[in-house]
């Protein structure tokens, strides 16, 4: 059975409060990417000019030693997004994204849903309260990681 874009943004958690007109406004924009295994989205320190939605498939975030060495930060697969950091900060990309098969995704430019946060304050609060919503179950997540490898360290150190 084949979704719509507004279908499938809707089963995000991030707009899942969103109505079906609201999501239609991100979905014009939106647009529909597939990448092959080996593939990357974007590579780190790029200019960032969208995040991504995950419809199917998995891909792995990595980012480099000084040393030059890949290490694997965490893998994301359907139903998650990235990418959304240099939207909050205007950053550069703080990583690389690579497919480990076939993925398909959503890409939602940044400066569409700017301007439609600008013009629907509204809206703009449904979507910050989202991400800061999925940045705080992040950093307990990373909190928790932290500890577990100090208590590891301890133990075997």
């Amino acid at each position: 059975m084949q979704h719509t874009t507004e279908e499938i943004l809707h089963q995000i958690y991030l707009f899942s409060s969103f109505s079906m007109d609201e999501l239609a406004k991100i979905a014009e924009k939106t647009k529909y990417k597939v990448l092959e295994q080996g593939d990357a989205v974007y590579q780190e320190g790029n200019d960032a000019k969208a995040f991504y939605v995950v419809m199917y498939g998995t891909l792995k975030i990595l980012t480099s030693t000084e040393k030059g060495d890949d290490v694997n930060v965490t893998t994301i697969a359907t139903g998650d997004h990235f990418g959304e950091f240099p939207f909050l900060d205007q950053g550069k990309r703080a990583g690389t994204v690579e497919a480990m098969e076939r993925c398909e995704l959503l890409e939602i430019p940044f400066d569409h849903l700017q301007h439609i946060l600008d013009a629907d304050k509204e809206l703009a609060l449904k979507f910050y309260k989202g991400i800061t919503n999925y940045l705080v179950k992040r950093m307990r997540l990373l909190t928790h990681d932290l500890a577990y490898a100090r208590e590891l360290k301890k133990r075997y150190s």
